[in-house]
């Protein structure tokens, strides 16, 4: 695999490296702008099965927010915004985007180390995509009921319409999307790129996928079959990774095809990674049909978690069938555009915590996989400097 253009540069490498370390030892700082700042002028629902942190917000749409100059500037149509000047865009949402590194930095850590090995000016839209996609992936945790669920999801339905209008509801994640949109298309208009072949326009069809793959799981249903969770890991980080490709410009079959399986290995191995969660949780994230085949107890697992010969098994299969997706996806990363290489990252702590589940006798109740990579970051960087992003034997 030849190395990305942007290594050719010894002091880039360097900055780029100082940049991840200081990024991963220093602690995160506080928002600064907290949900409660944004969502002041949207009604809440009030469930009383909550505590008063996990009330949910729900949009009314009869209710007109006070227009700050972001939205105001956003309420112009999408062809007027696209003839607007570098000079007169609107003010970067600061703020916003401030909140979704930090949403990114404490709750998809893995995945904020790989946003820094983005170009600059794309990290802002890397940020916002992935605090999307845990605003969805956090519902189901902070929910008691599905019906409250459903409602969360539906704002999030009508935000996306709004945001890809140029009027997006004055919600952090949503501001900042909104922001990433404008930014693209600038960025577009700027090297005269065309929206029909090399253009970085996000598809709206991707956001609502997540949305429905998600509302889908609510009411924590067991997969029945490997495939069942292989096709809820693609829908669900597959999307999320198709709208990174399309952020940066890639459009390119060999591309979507890696995604795709590299999207099913990473939904899977974070599923076992979370193993313990889920437990607690009485869920089971083991497809039926390998329990029946393992003959794993659910109930005595779920009264008593501990290891087992047929949890071992079970973990196994799995994990091997997020093996092959890893293997597969490495065989298409031959010749990729060097675009395409920071999206592809994803792939490295997923490979890497599924050696340590291996060292670990495949045990996903082991605390030492659990645990935190202190050198991920030096990993990220060296497998970045030597254009080999997966190393699967």
């Amino acid at each position: 695999m030849r190395i990305p253009g942007i290594l050719a540069s010894w002091r880039h490498s360097i900055s780029t490296y100082n940049r991840i370390v200081r990024s991963s030892t220093v602690g995160s700082p506080v928002a600064a702008l907290s949900r409660r700042d944004y969502s002041s002028t949207q009604p809440h629902v009030h469930d009383h099965n909550c505590s008063h942190d996990t009330h949910e917000h729900i949009h009314d749409h009869h209710h007109e927010p006070k227009l700050s100059p972001f939205s105001v500037q956003s309420s112009l149509n999408l062809s007027t915004r696209r003839k607007v000047a570098t000079k007169e865009r609107m003010a970067q949402p600061t703020e916003a985007v401030k909140y979704c590194e930090d949403l990114v930095r404490r709750g998809d850590y893995e995945g904020f180390l790989c946003t820094q090995f983005f170009p600059k000016h794309q990290q802002p839209t890397q940020l916002a995509l992935r605090a999307f996609n845990i605003e969805l992936a956090s519902i189901r945790d902070h929910v008691s009921n599905t019906d409250i669920g459903r409602m969360r999801m539906q704002f999030w339905r009508d935000s996306l319409d709004k945001i890809f209008t140029g009027s997006p509801p004055q919600q952090p994640v949503a501001l900042a999307l909104a922001y990433a949109i404008q930014e693209q298309e600038l960025h577009d208009q700027r090297h005269r790129r065309s929206r029909s072949s090399h253009g970085t326009e996000m598809s709206s069809i991707w956001f609502k996928r997540i949305i429905t793959e998600r509302e889908q799981n609510l009411s924590d249903p067991q997969f029945m079959t490997l495939g069942q969770m292989e096709t809820y890991c693609e829908n669900t980080f597959g999307s999320l990774m198709y709208l990174q490709l399309e952020s940066v410009g890639v459009k390119s079959l060999e591309a979507d095809h890696a995604v795709s399986h590299l999207a099913k290995a990473i939904g899977i191995a974070t599923m076992l990674r979370a193993f313990p969660f889920h437990m607690q949780q009485s869920r089971i994230i083991i497809p039926a049909e390998i329990t029946a085949k393992h003959n794993l107890s659910q109930e005595a697992l779920f009264r008593s978690p501990s290891i087992t010969p047929a949890l071992q098994d079970a973990t196994l299969e799995v994990a091997t069938a997020a093996h092959v997706h890893l293997a597969t996806a490495q065989s298409y990363m031959k010749n990729l555009p060097d675009e395409a290489y920071p999206v592809l990252m994803a792939g490295i702590p997923t490979e890497s915590y599924l050696s340590r589940l291996e060292k670990a006798d495949f045990n996903p109740l082991a605390p030492e996989i659990q645990q935190r990579e202190w050198f991920l970051p030096a990993k990220l960087w060296y497998r970045w400097k030597q254009g080999v992003l997966l190393d699967i034997q």
